[in-house]
């Protein structure tokens, strides 16, 4: 195949990964000239440079005039922790309790 460059990722398991059953599965990589849009995506292949416990390196050749490059696995890590999530859920249930019991009607 013949490009005109390479963009070289290391990719860190922790976050982004593509695994089934413990064994490592390969990537979706998909590259638009035109727009982000799914439409305009084609599939490309790309070459697996190293594997490690911790790191995945792929090589994904670029030609003239790509412009979005999207990369598929099966594990990505979520933007918010685990930690900030409870911190959310707790301060919009003490919200709501709150306010249910400020402007609760009472009846004597």
């Amino acid at each position: 195949m013949d490009t005109n460059g390479n963009l070289i990722l290391k990719l860190p398991r922790e976050s982004f990964d593509a695994q089934s059953d413990g064994k490592d599965n390969t990537f979706i990589i998909l590259i638009s000239k035109e727009n982000n849009e799914p439409d305009d995506f084609a599939e490309v292949e790309y070459e697996e440079i190293a594997t490690s416990s911790d790191y995945r390196t792929i090589r994904i050749p670029l030609e003239e005039g790509d412009k979005w490059v999207e990369v598929i696995g099966t594990y990505v890590i979520p933007e918010f922790g685990s930690i900030v999530i409870i911190i959310l859920v707790v301060a919009i249930s003490s919200a709501i309790i709150i306010s249910k019991s400020r402007f609760s009607v009472r009846y004597n």
